[in-house]
Parts: structure tokens; sequence; C-alpha cells
């Protein structure tokens, strides 16, 4: 097996803060590992290696169950489940060493059935591109005002407009998403942006938030205020060195960040949570 320096993502579902916070601290003291971990963010909507779920959380059975795990995308369950559950499972208290070896174990699976994929078939993961948009519980704990958010009428097309200085992560995208029919504009500052998202169907618009004199939250809110009544996804183009702020994004409904460093294949899995793709 190829050694694979980055560390592996997790994303969390059912921990509390505190839980969160000895996670943290234990990934980053166990730096020798030949496997690392890292946690994504609650606001990435970068694919994760691997879900880490609070099995002693209702809720977070129900939504691990509707993002449908598998061998490429394994779960691990930290807890006793109340009902027979198909995933590997570490008790609590937890043993750290026990928890590696069955994270190492989910993961050494994965990189196996990777390794067998067909490099035609695209992308790393087939998924349905709105099943981890958004949460679809059993169990009714969705806030109705989110009910209301989901009854937006979607672009008649798909298309992505990038808000950028340079137009090299553009010119990437591009040639992925041809592949899919999907046409990317880019413009360079937001008064060029307005021409464009007023006067065409934008399905994403992924922005730089580090553009020079512009708040990004302010012109995440105009754009949702333009569309008001329609679904269209804001997302911020992050470097390793921006701060994102969870609150202000929240309030302005961005639907997230992505790192602009990743591979073509994971950004073209996250974008596929906002568009229709088709081959």
């Amino acid at each position: 097996m190829q050694n694979h320096k980055a560390p592996f993502t997790i994303r969390f579902i059912g921990f509390s803060a505190r839980e969160i916070n000895i996670f943290d601290a234990t990934f980053s003291v166990e730096q020798q590992r030949q496997k690392q971990y890292y946690r994504l963010s609650v606001d990435s909507l970068q694919e994760p290696d691997l879900y880490l779920v609070n099995a002693d959380d209702l809720k977070a059975l129900a939504i691990l169950a509707d993002m449908e795990p598998n061998n490429l995308q394994p779960a691990l369950l930290v807890g006793a489940p109340h009902v027979e559950l198909p995933f590997a499972t570490v008790e609590r208290p937890i043993r750290w060493l026990k928890l590696f070896d069955a994270l190492d174990t989910l993961i050494e699976r994965r990189l196996i059935m990777l390794a067998k994929q067909d490099p035609a078939d695209g992308a790393l993961l087939n998924h349905a591109p709105d099943r981890r948009r958004r949460e679809r519980l059993d169990l009714d704990l969705t806030d109705p005002l989110e009910y209301e958010r989901m009854r937006c009428r979607s672009p008649q097309s798909d298309r992505i407009l990038v808000i950028d200085e340079q137009s090299t992560f553009r010119d990437d995208l591009a040639i992925t998403m041809a592949n899919h029919v999907v046409p990317v504009e880019w413009v360079g500052n937001p008064e060029a942006a307005a021409e464009v998202y007023t006067q065409l169907s934008i399905s994403v618009v992924l922005i730089n938030p580090q553009l020079a004199r512009v708040d990004p939250y302010d012109l995440c809110s105009t754009i949702k205020q333009q569309h008001d009544g329609s679904r269209i996804a804001v997302i911020f183009l992050i470097d390793t060195d921006f701060a994102y702020d969870h609150a202000r994004a929240r309030q302005v409904e961005c639907d997230g960040f992505l790192s602009r460093h990743l591979d073509q294949p994971q950004i073209l899995l996250a974008l596929g949570k906002f568009l229709s793709l088709r081959r």
C-alpha cells in the first residue's frame, strides 16, 4: 500500500464540544503515527474519508443512516448503540490505542477499495448529489424554517460563478466541469459578479473571501438577497490562513467553505451536493 502523507479526514457526528476538544488534542499529539487523522470543520463541504459517530446519540445515528456509509466512506461508532448496527464499534470509556487501531483498519480497507477502482469512474465516490446537502431524518427533529428554505426554486440549469482575483482556479474547474456540461464563469470583483448573477441562472457562487476591500459575508448576504425565493449556494474558497467565522456565516446563510488546494475530484464531490451533475 502506498504511503498517504496527508492526514485522513474525519466527519464527527453527535459529540459534545468537550469531547471534540479531547479528540483534537489527541490527534494533534499523535503526529508520529503512520496514519494521522484530522477533524473536518462542521462548515467544511469536503467529503470525509470516514465518519466518527457518538453511538449514544439517537440523532447522530439517524444522521449516519442518511449518509449511507460504505467501505469507501466507512463509519466508526463510539459507545454502545441501543440497536444492532452494521458498523465497527469501540467501547466507552475510550481506549485510544483501540480507537486508532479501528480507524486504521477502516482506512486500510478504504485504500484497498480505492486502489481497485476503475479510473474511468471519474470521482472517488459514487454518491447521490443531494444526499449530504441536508439531514433527512425519520424523526422530525428539523427546524420548520429549514423546510421553508428547502422549498426555494432550483436554478433552471447548472452554472458556477467564481469570484476571485485570478482565474487559475476557475480554469482548472472549468476543465473538470466540462465533462458534466456545467459552465464555469469567472470575474475578479463583486461589481462584475453582480452583472453575471443578475443576468444568468447561477447554481453555485465560489468566493475568495480574501479579496481586497471586500467583506465576503456582506457579499454573500447581497447574493442571497438577490436570489430570495430561488436556490443558490454561496461557498467560500479559502486558503489555510483564513479564519472562517461560523456565526457570521450562519447569519448570512453561507453554505460553507472549501479549500482551494483540494484535488479536483474532491471539489467535484463537494459541488455535487448543489448541482444535478450529468455526464
